[in-house]
């Protein structure tokens, strides 16, 4: 199922970048996997724009999630013009890495 981010007023109007927290545990799925819920989420991407790795293969997500989550929970990934991650979809990925990184 394709994802498509949305924006968040909060952020947007006070022009403030967000800060690396905790998202509530009910905006998470029970359980997640990388095929299922992460993968989605960045290969959304994958056609107008290049990374420096591979978003889409599990190994690289995963030797590199802890940078990919600080990327995204402090809204420097995406880069713009694309926008943020919602809280959702970050809690879903830090989820994914608190759960062992499910493939």
């Amino acid at each position: 199922m394709r994802q498509t981010p949305q924006f968040r007023a909060a952020s947007v109007s006070t022009n403030q970048p967000r800060t690396a927290r905790d998202v509530s545990a009910a905006d998470t799925p029970a359980s997640v996997s990388f095929a299922d819920d992460i993968m989605p989420l960045f290969k959304q991407f994958q056609g107008p724009m290049m990374w420096r790795l591979d978003l889409t293969n599990y190994d690289a997500v995963k030797t590199n999630a802890q940078t990919i989550y600080d990327q995204i929970s402090t809204q420097s990934m995406p880069p713009p013009p694309f926008p943020p991650l919602t809280d959702a979809q970050i809690a879903t990925f830090k989820l994914w890495m608190d759960s062992g990184f499910p493939p």
